[in-house]
């Protein structure tokens, strides 16, 4: 039943995506993250800066949307310039992929700084946030593998399926967990490292990345090899590993939404093996001729699931496993594929797949921040009436606005005030309780935060 059920809400516009206890959920849901990477208390100060030259005026998901709108576009830029991947493009628009990417680190970065001193935080936002995030990754590996000049080869498909499987995974541990951590070197070190990259084969060109360490193997390849390791490392020490394998807050060691902690690789795994099976049986050399199409295609398909896990997490319900409209696409040229009957070329179906993992994804995102915004009366792209800063002794900027802007701003505090912390030997340490996760009710440690100054 919870299969027809879900397989009507992608078809059906007129059903909703979210029940009313996941509503329920998600207004009393509180972000928490813990940790901060190397560069952040330096790069912090340059954020606290730029956040002050945006309007009152101007809505914080309005930052996070330009910002990707930027990053987008500059990214495609150079995707049409090198389709295969291989080809090389003029140096402006790597410069522009870097810059764009720089600017999007930097709008999402003072989106949350921008919606405290203005009142306007609300789980939307985080959702907001983190669902553009997704989008986001996408588009900037396929732009780092053709500025590495990687090629249609399984390095490039290798690159892409572990980038979106290490952004899945930290939102897979926060379902079990119920926190956002981050390790010494996460997001921000990683986007400062794709701007250089972007910018040195502007202004350079691609041939340092060529050079030949061994037969076979370049300074490109070291790089993938020396990234995943370390983010695998990263993912180890910072416990997130351990969290998904020792047991959740929920209970008998389940996730927050009572479900199983291993549940949510399913889905992930599902859509790699999916996508690199298309690639191996392919006849028709469809990820050698079509490399952008085909990793734009399966990196979608990822942002789809993602989103999903992320929704899950929020309103503290069972994830995606098997079941989701997003699977579709790579079914059918599967099927194709396995049948060897296909009516037209199979770079034309896998555009046409894209077109609609692009839609859905789209689609999805775009329905639930609607019914969202019903739900808890805000507006998503627009302030609402009456902000404006106001300056206290204890900040020198905090919002005031009307107390009917939002509604749910009451409960939010009520919930603050039940946060604790735990220690031990004198340490305190992130702990969410099994018997107080589902009522949504968290202790929390000093190192951990309610709104990160990250986001």
């Amino acid at each position: 039943n919870e299969y027809k059920s879900y397989l009507r809400m992608s078809v059906d516009p007129d059903v909703k995506l979210l029940k009313k206890d996941q509503i329920d959920n998600l207004k009393s849901h509180v972000y928490r993250s813990s940790g901060t990477t190397i560069l952040d208390p330096y790069m912090q100060v340059f954020w606290r800066k730029l956040v002050e030259f945006v309007p009152v005026w101007v809505a914080p998901n309005m930052i996070t949307l330009l910002g990707l709108i930027i990053n987008i576009s500059t990214s495609l830029l150079l995707m049409c310039y090198s389709p295969d991947g291989s080809a090389k493009a003029p140096s402006e628009a790597y410069i522009a992929c870097g810059l764009g990417l720089f600017i999007y680190q930097s709008l999402d970065a003072i989106d949350g700084k921008h919606a405290r001193r203005t009142g306007t935080n609300s789980p939307l936002g985080e959702l907001f946030d983190h669902g553009c995030d997704a989008f986001s990754t996408v588009f900037v590996i396929i732009a780092y593998g053709i500025a590495t000049d990687l090629g249609p080869s399984i390095w490039f498909y290798f690159l892409c399926c572990v980038s979106n499987c290490f952004f899945y995974a930290a939102h897979w541990q926060t379902l079990v967990s119920g926190v956002l951590h981050f390790g010494r070197i996460d997001v921000t070190e990683v986007q400062l490292f794709l701007i250089g990259v972007q910018l040195w084969t502007g202004v350079f060109g691609p041939g340092l990345w060529n050079v030949v360490l061994l037969e076979g193997f370049q300074i490109k390849h070291l790089l993938i090899v020396m990234s995943t390791v370390g983010s695998f490392g990263m993912f180890v020490l910072s416990g997130n590993l351990k969290t998904i394998l020792s047991g959740g807050c929920g209970k008998n060691g389940a996730t927050i939404a009572d479900t199983s902690v291993l549940s949510p690789g399913i889905p992930i795994l599902l859509i790699s093996l999916m996508f690199y099976k298309i690639l191996c049986e392919s006849e028709e050399a469809l990820f050698q001729d079509h490399a952008v199409l085909f990793l734009l295609t399966t990196g979608l398909t990822f942002t789809k699931i993602t989103n999903s896990l992320i929704v899950a997490h929020m309103t503290r319900s069972p994830p995606t496993l098997l079941i989701d409209s997003i699977m579709v696409g790579p079914a059918v040229l599967i099927i194709a594929q396995y049948l060897r009957f296909c009516p037209i070329p199979e770079y034309l179906l896998l555009y046409v797949i894209l077109i609609f993992a692009a839609c859905d994804s789209i689609r999805y995102a775009v329905e639930i921040c609607k019914e969202i915004c019903f739900a808890m009366k805000i507006p998503c792209l627009t302030m609402p009436e009456g902000v404006k800063l106001v300056k206290t002794p204890s900040n020198p900027v905090l919002a005031a606005r009307k107390p009917s802007s939002l509604p749910m701003e009451k409960k939010i505090r009520k919930s603050s005030l039940r946060l604790s912390s735990s220690s031990e030997q004198g340490r305190t340490s992130p702990v969410i309780t099994r018997a107080t996760a589902r009522a949504g009710v968290y202790r929390v440690s000093s190192t951990s935060s309610v709104s990160s100054d990250r986001d």
